[in-house]
């Protein structure tokens, strides 16, 4: 199992805040939509993204006090 880096994880954070930018510009009116689909399909990849993050807090915490996370 690969060991957890806490500059890894933020640097995904941030990808993330950009890709949630990029899909809140999907509100402009001066901008193409995606479609409804391609929509579901990158807010279904971020929430995907976010699961696996979470799971490797959960990992960390449990590397650095012994104790599992307690998750939503």
């Amino acid at each position: 199992m690969k060991k957890i880096d806490l500059g890894d994880l933020a640097v995904e954070v941030a990808r993330i805040s950009m890709i949630v930018a990029g899909l809140a510009n999907q509100t402009d009116e001066d901008t193409e939509t995606l479609t409804p689909k391609a929509l579901r399909n990158a807010l279904g990849g971020v929430s995907s993204y976010l699961d696996r993050i979470s799971d490797d807090l959960d990992r960390l915490e449990v590397e650095l006090t012994g104790k599992g996370g307690q998750r939503a």
